[in-house]
């Protein structure tokens, strides 16, 4: 059997781009969706918040 039914949110995450932050504390690289920008985001590794406006694309510096 073959379906064609996809994820219902699927067509709105297709221009999400995801970002490297680069934690200014421990120097952990930090992965963050470009549609959360605006949330508060703190290092995975160390605990310490993030800025955001230091991140860039992933694969770019």
């Amino acid at each position: 059997m073959t379906t064609t039914a996809r994820c219902p949110g699927n067509e709105l995450n297709k221009s999400v781009q995801t970002l490297s932050c680069k934690c200014p504390s421990c120097g952990k690289e930090n992965e963050i969706f470009s549609d959360e920008l605006n949330k508060k985001h703190t290092c995975t590794a160390c605990g310490k918040k993030l800025d955001t406006s230091a991140c860039h694309l992933d694969g770019k510096a």
